[in-house]
This record gives C-alpha cells, sequence and structure tokens, in this order.
C-alpha cells in the first residue's frame, strides 16, 4: 500500500459534552470550548495516512470514516441547531452533502456482506452529484471512495478546528468562517478542475484546427509532409514526405494503389499473404509430412498457417487505414496490428512446444496452454491506450521479444530428461526465424536507417520496411523450421511412442 495522503486525525467527542454545549448558555458554551480544548490533546485519536491500493482495505477506510462521520456529525449538529441558521447557500450546500452521505450511508450499514463496498458506491454516486469535479480525475471506485474520504475529512476537520477557536467574534462568528473558509477550498478546488478542464478543452480544439488544416493541405497537394500531421499520427520523425489524410474510408482503401509511404508495407504484406496462402493450400498439402500427419498434426500446422496470414492481413489494414483523420479509429486499427503479431508469435511457439513433447502429452498441453494464454494476453493488451503511443515502440518491442523468449521454456525440463546436446539439436531449425525476427524488430525500434538520412528513406528502405520483410522472411524461415520439426517428431514417434493414437 502506497502512502501520500495527509494525515487524518478522527476525534471521539462525549455525547454528554455535545448535550450540554446545545443548552448552555453563550458564556457557558465559551467555557465548555476552553474545557474541550484543554482535553484535546488527551483524547483518543486515529490516523489514516495512506492511499490503500487494496480494494478491501479502501472499503474497510470508508466504513471506519463513516462511523466516525455519525458522531461528528452529532456534534457539530448540536451548534447547528442554535447558531448556523445564517449561514449562505454555498455552506448549506457542503453541510446537506455531508448529511446525505450519512443518510444515504446508513441504509447499507445492516448487510453483514459486501457493505463496505455498497457504501463507498453509495458515497462516491452521493458525492458525485455535488462535488463531481473533484472526483472527475479518478478512475476506479477505489480511488473515488478514497478522494472523496479526504474531501469530506478535510471539510470536517475545518469546520471542528474553526469551532474550537472560539474569538471575540463569539461562537456564531467562529462558527460561520468555519464554513465559510471550507467552502472557500472547496470553491478553490474547483477552480483548479476548472483551469485543468479549460486546457483539455484548449488543447482538443487546436487538436480539431490541425486536423481540418491536414485534411485541406491533403486535399490540396495529395500527400504532405510529417510537420503537417497533428500530432497523434506522428510516429517517425525521420520519415518526412509521403503522407495521406483523409476523412473517407473508401480514400484509405483506394490510396493503396497510389504512390505514398505506405505503399511498400501495403504492398510487402498483400503479396506475403498470396505466397503464404499458396504454401498453406498448395504447396503444404504436397509434402512428405503431409501424408504422415494426423489430424492434430495438421491442426496444429493450420494454426500456424492461420495466424500468419491474420498477422499479415491485420499489417495490411493498418497500414491502409492510418490514414484516416478519426484519432480513436486510427489507435484501433494499430490495436488490430499489434493483436495480429501477437497470434504469429504464440502460434510459431506452439509448433516448437507440440513437436517437442510429441510423445508426452501432459507436457506438451501444459506448456502450449501457457503459451495461449500469453498470446491471449497479447490481443488484450494493445488495446490499452499507453502501449499504442509513439513513445513506447520499445515497451511494443520488448514485450514481443519477451513473447517470444517464453518458446524457449521447455528447454530446461528437455535438457533434464533428454540432455542439453539434444535440446540444441532440437531447436536449430528454427534459429534462423528467431533472428530474422530479432533483427528487424531492433531495426524497428532504432529507426535506422531513416535516423542517419531523415527524408532520403521515406518511399523505400526505411526501418518499417525493413520490418515487414522481417516478419515474411521470419514465416517463411519458421514454415521450413517447422516441417524439420514434425519429421523428427515422425522419427521418434516409431521408437518413443509407437502406440501413438493417429
Amino acid at each position: 500500500m502506497a502512502c501520500g495522503a495527509s494525515s487524518m486525525t478522527v476525534e471521539s467527542y462525549p455525547d454528554t459534552e455535545a448535550f450540554a454545549s446545545a443548552t448552555a448558555t453563550p458564556s457557558e458554551e465559551t467555557g465548555l470550548l476552553r474545557d474541550r480544548r484543554r482535553r484535546h490533546s488527551f483524547q483518543v485519536s486515529r490516523r489514516l495516512s495512506c492511499d490503500y491500493q487494496d480494494a478491501d482495505a479502501v472499503f474497510i477506510r470508508v466504513e471506519l470514516f463513516l462511523a466516525e462521520l455519525e458522531r461528528r456529525m452529532q456534534w457539530i449538529e448540536q451548534y447547528r441547531k442554535s447558531h448556523m441558521i445564517g449561514i449562505d447557500a454555498s455552506l448549506k450546500r457542503g453541510y446537506a452533502t455531508l448529511e446525505a452521505v450519512r443518510d444515504q450511508c446508513s441504509v447499507a450499514s445492516g448487510e453483514l456482506m459486501g457493505s463496505g463496498k455498497k457504501r463507498a458506491k453509495i458515497l462516491v454516486e452521493t458525492l458525485e452529484d455535488r462535488y463531481n469535479e473533484a472526483l472527475v480525475t479518478k478512475e476506479t471506485l477505489e480511488q473515488k471512495a478514497q478522494a472523496g474520504v479526504r474531501l469530506m475529512e478535510s471539510f470536517l476537520i475545518e469546520l471542528e478546528n474553526r469551532a474550537h477557536a472560539v474569538r471575540d467574534r463569539g461562537i456564531y462568528g467562529t462558527l460561520d468562517d468555519g464554513w465559510k473558509a471550507v467552502d472557500s477550498s472547496l470553491v478553490h478546488a474547483r477552480e483548479i478542475v476548472d483551469e485543468g478542464m479549460e486546457r483539455a478543452r484548449r488543447a482538443r480544439d487546436t487538436l480539431r484546427e490541425n486536423v481540418e488544416e491536414a485534411i485541406r493541405l491533403a486535399q490540396e497537394k495529395r500527400l504532405i509532409n510529417y510537420h503537417e500531421l497533428p500530432d497523434p499520427w506522428r510516429v517517425n520523425p525521420h520519415i518526412i514526405n509521403g503522407y495521406r489524410f483523409t476523412t473517407s474510408k473508401l480514400e484509405c482503401v483506394s490510396s493503396v494503389f497510389a504512390y505514398s509511404n505506405e505503399m511498400f508495407n501495403i504492398w510487402s504484406h498483400v503479396i506475403g499473404l498470396v505466397v503464404v496462402l499458396a504454401i498453406a493450400f498448395y504447396f503444404y498439402p504436397l509434402h512428405t509430412n503431409f501424408h504422415l500427419s494426423t489430424k492434430s498434426d495438421i491442426a496444429i500446422a493450420a494454426v500456424f498457417f492461420f495466424a500468419a496470414c491474420k498477422c499479415l492481413v491485420c499489417s495490411t489494414i493498418w497500414h491502409t487505414m492510418n490514414s484516416i483523420a478519426s484519432q480513436s479509429l486510427m489507435e484501433r486499427f494499430a490495436c488490430v496490428d499489434y493483436t495480429g503479431i501477437s497470434m504469429l508469435v504464440a502460434a510459431s511457439i506452439v509448433t516448437t512446444e507440440y513437436t517437442a513433447f510429441y510423445c508426452e502429452p501432459f507436457s506438451r498441453w501444459i506448456y502450449i496452454l501457457l503459451t495461449m494464454s500469453l498470446g491471449i494476453g497479447g490481443i488484450i493488451l494493445p488495446w490499452h491506450p499507453t502501449f499504442n503511443r509513439h513513445d513506447m515502440a520499445w515497451a511494443r518491442v520488448a514485450f514481443y521479444v519477451t513473447l517470444a523468449l517464453t518458446g524457449f521454456s521447455p528447454i530446461a525440463q528437455l535438457s533434464y530428461t533428454r540432455g542439453l546436446s539434444w535440446c540444441l539439436y532440437f531447436y536449430s531449425p528454427v534459429v534462423k526465424s528467431i533472428t530474422v525476427y530479432f533483427v528487424g524488430a531492433l531495426v524497428y525500434a532504432s529507426k535506422v536507417p531513416e535516423r542517419w538520412k531523415p527524408g532520403f528513406f521515406d518511399y523505400v528502405g526505411g526501418s518499417h520496411n525493413i520490418w515487414h520483410l522481417a516478419v515474411l522472411g521470419g514465416i517463411l524461415f519458421h514454415y521450413h523450421a517447422m516441417q524439420d520439426l514434425f519429421a523428427g517428431a515422425f522419427q521418434r514417434a516409431q521408437g518413443e511412442c509407437p502406440n501413438l493414437t493417429m
């Protein structure tokens, strides 16, 4: 649990004192408050100074606060009855919020299970109706509940401190000052929130103007340069010219036949898709391994071909549609591209695990299920906004390299059961494909060679072009490696698992 909030002191006030102060004369009240101040340091206090990351801890904190809120509200109400009749409208709204939170949350207090979460939800909903700007930056229920507790705690503490600090103006003036001071702090908080929202609005307006200007320039010149693109579309500052930009999806599709800096990326994977389909439906069925394969063997090969085709299709879709003048659509198409890469990497690993434990079904399916789980994670992760930022290219490369390296997780078991030399012999066919993928990923992340001569590799020869060739080369190399792996598995099957179900 991360500590970050200011400390919070929760005090207990005896009911007898509250009742006595409500019925005392002004001079007696002054004496009561003076006595209370003297006893203040001897009262029991509880400090809550941490922001809790665990949901249950947050809900327990809410429960503790609500329990103390009831006690403290009773104490404050003794003064409210006789001295707070004339408070202004904004203070009444603040006090009404505290009353609403207390009353609404008391409804769920009798439940045995889940009351903490329910009461936290009620607290958040009640505050959102009145002070939504104080919670608007929070995302989860736990974050909003903690922010709400801090907001009301600061309100109560300030009010209580002001109530104790009896001045020349008397109790009424002190309480009135307390309410106004607390409410003014809330007004200041709202002003800060409003200022942030105003900055966000200006940024949104600026982006809209930049998009409109880029559309206008693209209609005039057809292709625009990097600096004329709106900021979210700026990915590689070393590729300067040749950018498309349009509001029409149809124009994005038709532009694949026109010259641009995406033409190589699009057609390299369109042609690659045709090649992979030819291998899957023509050359693979002619291979000797196909006639020796079981239905399970063919299914594993089909998974690889499907993932390879999906990767190439998703890449083609992304590079075709990345010129769309809608940030949300553009980012969704980028996510589609990343999911294709995740499927290809996971499917390639599955072929090695399947053949490595060809005669050991238990180990085989343990590793395959693990890889499939990581692959599913790789399909989900790209939809998080942070993953798709341009400055996160290194993180994307690191994730896919790590995913690929999990394919070597069986090495320890294989080295123990069959020996290190056999293990190295088994993985040798996939060295070519892994090397091609790895080098291509490094080139893509480093933005070489266009980094060395910006503008020279705008249309052909850039790092992304090289990455596309590396992906296609890796698919072809892995296909040949897969055939070698299956051939070795069939040979082992004759001696190690002759009873394998065909």
